[in-house]
């Protein structure tokens, strides 16, 4: 009796251990925008953007992680989408001189326990 007792208390705190340490993974998809340093001409900020988009592409997961803020919680898990594009952002500094910043907007997954 004292066994079988044992044994129903044994198996009853497995499985809530077990459902404590589970836990389900969900894949997020997020868009960032990667901004460039400011330049005097827009050839040049397209430039500028496509190099650091060329870059994002051969980089790691976890490179890439860190060049985009260390938005996933495992690196290893993001991923770059395809459809990934630059634009430029034409501003006037105050100064009163128009300035050129690249964009670089990229789509990345990656896997989250929630």
């Amino acid at each position: 009796m004292k066994f079988t007792k044992l044994a129903i208390i044994a198996s009853t705190l497995l499985a809530l251990s077990t459902q404590v340490f589970a836990s389900d993974i969900t894949t997020m998809h997020t868009t960032k925008v990667i901004k460039t340093t400011e330049v005097a001409s827009q050839s040049a900020a397209y430039e500028m953007a496509l190099a650091k988009l060329n870059v994002l592409k051969t980089d790691d997961a976890t490179e890439l992680n860190r060049a985009i803020g260390h938005i996933a919680p495992d690196s290893r898990s993001l991923t770059l989408e395809d459809g990934s594009y630059i634009t430029v952002a034409e501003q006037m500094n105050p100064n009163g001189k128009i300035v050129y910043t690249g964009q670089v907007n990229i789509n990345v997954t990656y896997d989250t326990n929630s």
